[in-house]
């Protein structure tokens, strides 16, 4: 089990409630912060599609959604990796 992918995959809901981690919230629930800057980011991708004439995708814009999935994906590990670290330390100090 890899707790890592675990935590990311619950976080961005691509996992079904029942492999969920229980204490991990989705951030793309209805009403949730994600969830809103999901549907803005549609919603203008749809209408740079339309500016640029195309009619399902455009490799330039993939390319720089899938970029910065990439860079979410590093930054979301990392920061797990140091919350892990930080735990570590605390308990070795107290």
């Amino acid at each position: 089990m890899d707790i890592i992918q675990d935590v990311y995959d619950t976080l961005t809901g691509q996992l079904e409630p029942e492999y969920a981690v229980p204490w991990v919230k989705n951030a793309f629930d209805e009403g949730q912060p994600c969830q809103k800057a999901y549907s803005d980011m549609l919603a203008s991708y749809d209408r740079l599609l339309q500016r640029l004439n195309e009619t399902d995708e455009d490799a330039d814009v993939e390319e720089i959604l899938t970029s910065l999935l990439t860079i979410q994906w590093e930054l979301s590990r990392e920061m797990f990796l140091c919350g892990v670290e930080f735990a570590r330390r605390m308990e070795k100090t107290s």
